[in-house]
């Protein structure tokens, strides 16, 4: 009878954690953490990630992860939100810091990691210095750490180029006039997988800093250089000219970010212009020995050196009430952040560049992940997706839809205005 009893109670305590989303110990661990992350596909960033998570959970006692990705980047900032709007937020989510947290930050959702980094100088100081994009003046602390160093580049398949006859693009005109040849040829220039709107966010980042560098972002942030300006307008312009003359392919909007890389690493397309995460993809592919790498054409020579990059991804952790899912969520983010972890990354991407200092092995990185490193030697300035230095939340969405209007039949001037419009609406 009193063990009868016994599992009633217990039953009703499971019942009563399950409703209030703390969660009841397991049989891999005693803290149950949520992790949410975009790393969905079978590239080795995700496929890394997801076993470093399985081993975590293999070793550490009194912790478990249950670690959910969620690809498509519009799905991913929905839950998360609504998350955070129901009180069920991930214990730690991916995130690119900037303006897509602040709203988070300034509702003091977040953790501040400033403590647990100086607590620990061995993990803080291995990191270069990114962590700006987690940092606010008006908010005193770091509320994410970053987990992929980035820069983007202009990739190129070398046999296309030499069947047509063509050098790599060092300036915008030159990627006009060789997409040219390459379109007469047969081939795709440069296809885009528009379906996906952070590929034409991309696209206008690099404009940007190619023109105006990091005063031009800073500018835009402070509204003193406006997105309907004519300096504005014919970057719009210049983005419609390519897509209607199908440099981009002939339906960008049609074409997701997966198979624009297909569409690239099958010989149909010439160039792609992409991170360098994308060397991962390369290194696993049948085209590497093929593919090139030069630095995103020139506009401006005054910033020719100005490149989109520095931190991408980064943890945050969740304020929440249990303060043992707290500590638990930062012991899994040392876990996936120190040079141990970017050191097996290396490994399996046989190179990369990351934000964690370390001593790399030269046996393993590629003949491409050296060129891609040297284009970025003499870099001035990084600067990462320019509306995450706004100060507006909702301004990486605006201006990634109002760009896909571009692809659709939107002109440079309704561009422009459509961000503009958006902007006063929320003011």
């Amino acid at each position: 009878m009193k063990r009868t009893r016994t599992r009633i109670l217990m039953a009703a305590v499971a019942i009563c954690f399950a409703l209030t989303g703390i969660g009841f110990a397991q049989s891999k661990g005693d803290v149950k953490i949520k992790v949410y992350t975009r790393w969905s596909g079978d590239e080795p960033l995700s496929a890394f990630f997801r076993q470093k998570v399985k081993d975590f959970n293999a070793q550490k006692k009194g912790i478990y992860v249950e670690s959910e990705a969620i690809g498509s980047e519009d799905s991913y900032l929905d839950k998360l939100r609504t998350g955070f709007a129901t009180g069920t937020p991930p214990n730690v989510f991916v995130e690119y810091g900037g303006s897509r947290i602040v709203d988070y930050v300034s509702s003091g959702s977040l953790v501040d990691l400033k403590p647990y980094l100086d607590k620990d100088p061995k993990w803080r100081d291995a990191f270069l210095p990114l962590f700006d994009s987690w940092q606010y003046k008006e908010y005193p602390g770091t509320y994410g750490i970053p987990v992929v160093f980035y820069a983007v580049e202009l990739y190129y398949n070398k046999e296309i180029f030499a069947k047509v006859g063509v050098q790599p693009p060092k300036t915008l005109d030159d990627f006009r006039a060789v997409s040219e040849k390459i379109l007469k040829a047969g081939y795709i220039p440069c296809q885009i997988g528009e379906k996906d709107s952070w590929r034409g966010g991309h696209l206008l980042n690099n404009l940007v800093i190619k023109s105006f560098g990091a005063e031009g972002v800073a500018k835009l942030a402070d509204r003193s250089l406006a997105y309907d300006s004519p300096e504005m307008v014919k970057l719009y312009a210049i983005i419609k000219e390519f897509n209607d003359k199908g440099y981009f392919g002939k339906n960008a909007v049609g074409v997701d970010n997966n198979a624009e890389n297909t569409s690239f690493e099958t010989g149909k397309s010439a160039m792609i212009y992409n991170g360098s995460w994308y060397l991962g993809n390369l290194t696993q592919s049948k085209i590497l020995d093929k593919v090139g790498v030069v630095p995103f054409p020139s506009i401006n020579p005054k910033f020719s050196d100005s490149v989109q990059g520095g931190a991408a991804d980064g943890f945050s952790v969740a304020k929440v009430k249990d303060q043992a899912q707290i500590d638990a969520s930062v012991e899994f983010i040392k876990y996936v952040s120190n040079a141990e972890y970017f050191k097996g990354l290396e490994q399996v991407n046989k190179g990369g560049i990351y934000p964690v200092k370390f001593d790399s092995d030269p046996s393993v990185a590629n003949a491409l992940t050296i060129q891609f490193k040297d284009n970025l030697k003499n870099v001035k300035e990084f600067r990462s997706d320019i509306q995450n230095y706004d100060s507006a939340s909702h301004m990486l969405e605006t201006v990634r839809l109002a760009i896909q209007g571009l692809f659709i039949g939107k002109t440079p001037a309704q561009c422009g205005k459509e961000i503009v419009d958006k902007i006063k609406a929320n003011e």
